[in-house]
């Protein structure tokens, strides 16, 4: 199927509601579909920043403690942002990106997006908005880390996948061992509370398929 690179755009929260002029103009300073193989770094710590968008596939970002171990800060699924941040500021990554499966990314050049944001504020805002939610997310994801029991934790995921995707029932597209290092737990925690869940009847699961009771 060939790529339109306005409908990967419109993927995007924030661009969706965006005049059809609007859209192609922001298509047109933006680069689209590179593919990333599953375990490749699309982005390194140091790198020039930008924004970059999930056009197909799924990647996590992380960050390497001081012991070399990674800390998951976020899942990015199709349609996800990251590094809206870097548009306003001329720095840096502070993250790592790696594709979890086969990702094809679009991207956006900060300094061609500084021009696109003076005839356009309103996207601005919204990205703003956007960022702003991410910061709240991840407090949130921190919290309760923190606070939560392991089992809680994995079934507070569950909850959020269901209220995501509008559905009781839904297949894990993440190997159980990027879920437990998202949800701060061993591959073994993971496997053994999620076991809990289902004896008590909570969910029921086959193979990568999740249904909420």
């Amino acid at each position: 199927m060939k790529h339109n690179p306005e409908k990967c755009l419109t993927k995007v929260e924030i661009f969706k509601t965006l005049p059809q002029e609007v859209k192609e103009k922001l298509s047109t300073i933006s680069t689209h579909q590179i593919l990333y193989k599953k375990g490749r770094l699309i982005r390194s710590m140091g790198e020039a920043g930008g924004l970059l968008v999930i056009d197909r596939g799924c990647a996590k970002v992380f960050n390497l403690d001081e012991e070399g171990n990674e800390v998951v800060l976020n899942i990015l699924q199709e349609g996800e942002i990251e590094g809206e941040g870097d548009l306003f500021r001329d720095s840096k990554s502070n993250t790592f990106i790696e594709a979890l499966e086969d990702t094809q990314i679009c991207g956006i050049d900060r300094n061609k997006f500084q021009i696109f944001l003076k005839e356009n504020p309103e996207v601005a805002l919204k990205l703003l908005n956007n960022f702003g939610q991410k910061i709240v997310q991840t407090q949130r994801h921190e919290l309760l880390k923190s606070v939560l029991d392991a089992k809680k934790r994995i079934w507070e995921y569950l909850k959020d996948i269901s209220i995501k995707s509008g559905e009781k029932e839904f297949s894990l597209r993440l190997k159980k061992k990027d879920i437990a290092a998202y949800l701060g737990m061993s591959p073994e925690t993971f496997s053994r509370k999620l076991k809990e869940l289902e004896k008590e009847g909570v969910i029921e699961v086959r193979g990568k398929k999740v249904k909420l009771r």
